[in-house]
C-alpha cells in the first residue's frame, strides 16, 4: 500500500532515505535557503519527493524576500506560507505583506501553495479568495470555514494530532475523499502531537493509522483510500 506525506520537514537525512526506501510520496518544505539548499541534495532526483519553499509567518522577521525569492523559482510548491496570532507575536502587518507577496508570485508562475493558518481562518479565507492558486490548509485545526475553503477547491491535510484533537479529528468525515490529505509534518510534530518520542521506524505506521482512519470513516477499504490518497497528493502537485 502506497503512502503519502503531504507536507513535512526534514532534520536528518536518514528520514528522507526513510521516504525513499518506503516509497513515500511526500512534500518537504524548506523555510529558509539553508535549508533548501540541504534537501534538494538529499531528495536528489526523487519523482515521489517535491521540495515546497516559502516564507513562514514565524520567521517573517528572519527571512527575507530577497533571500528566499531565488528559492522560490527552483521549487514547484509555495509554502508554507500563511497567518498566526496563537502560536507567535509577529507583527500581522508583516505577515500580510510577506503572505500576500508570496500569493502573488505563486499566481503568476502557477504554481500549488500550502497555507498555515492559526486563529486567523477567517482573515486567510478572505485572503485567499483573491488570488488563483490551488491550495492546501495543512493540518487544518478549525471547525469552522470548512466549506467556504472547499468552495474554492482547497485540499485539507489531516495532521498526526487526529486521534487526540477533536477540531482536527472532525476534518476526517468533513472533508470529502478527493479534496482530502495526510501529513506528519516531520518527526518532531509526530513527537508533540503524541506527546511520545518515537523512533525513525515507526514513521510509516504513523502515516497508515491516518489511512486506517480514514478508512473506517468513510466505509471504504484502505487500499482504496490509499490510492485516493496519492491521486489527490498528485493532483495538488499538479496545481488541480
Amino acid at each position: 500500500m502506497q503512502l503519502i506525506d503531504a507536507h513535512t520537514h526534514a532534520e536528518e537525512q536518514s528520514y528522507v532515505r526513510l521516504l525513499k526506501r518506503e516509497k513515500i510520496y511526500a512534500t518537504i518544505n524548506c523555510a529558509t535557503p539553508t535549508e533548501f539548499t540541504r534537501n534538494q541534495a538529499w531528495v536528489g532526483r526523487s519523482q515521489r519527493l517535491r521540495l515546497s519553499a516559502g516564507i513562514h509567518p514565524w520567521q517573517v522577521d528572519q527571512v527575507t524576500w530577497a533571500a528566499m525569492a531565488p528559492i522560490l523559482t527552483q521549487v514547484p510548491i509555495i509554502g508554507e506560507i500563511g497567518l498566526d496570532n496563537v502560536w507567535t507575536k509577529n507583527d500581522l502587518q508583516l505577515q500580510q505583506q510577506i503572505f500576500t507577496k508570496q500569493l502573488a508570485y505563486a499566481e503568476q508562475v502557477h504554481k500549488p501553495v500550502i497555507i498555515h493558518t492559526k486563529g486567523m481562518e477567517r482573515e486567510t479565507l478572505r485572503i485567499l479568495k483573491t488570488y488563483f492558486n490551488t491550495y492546501l490548509l495543512h493540518w487544518y485545526s478549525s471547525t469552522e470555514y470548512i466549506e467556504d475553503y472547499l468552495d474554492l477547491g482547497c485540499y485539507f491535510s489531516i495532521g498526526p494530532s487526529f486521534a487526540s484533537e477533536a477540531s482536527v479529528h472532525y476534518l476526517l468525515s468533513a472533508v470529502p475523499l478527493d479534496k482530502v490529505l495526510l501529513e506528519s509534518d516531520g518527526m518532531a510534530s509526530i513527537a508533540w502531537a503524541l506527546n511520545q518520542e518515537l523512533p525513525l521506524s515507526a514513521y510509516p505506521q504513523i502515516l497508515n493509522s491516518g489511512v486506517q482512519a480514514l478508512s473506517q470513516v468513510h466505509h471504504i477499504a484502505p487500499a482504496a483510500v490509499a490510492t485516493q490518497l496519492v491521486a489527490n497528493l498528485q493532483h495538488f502537485w499538479a496545481g488541480a
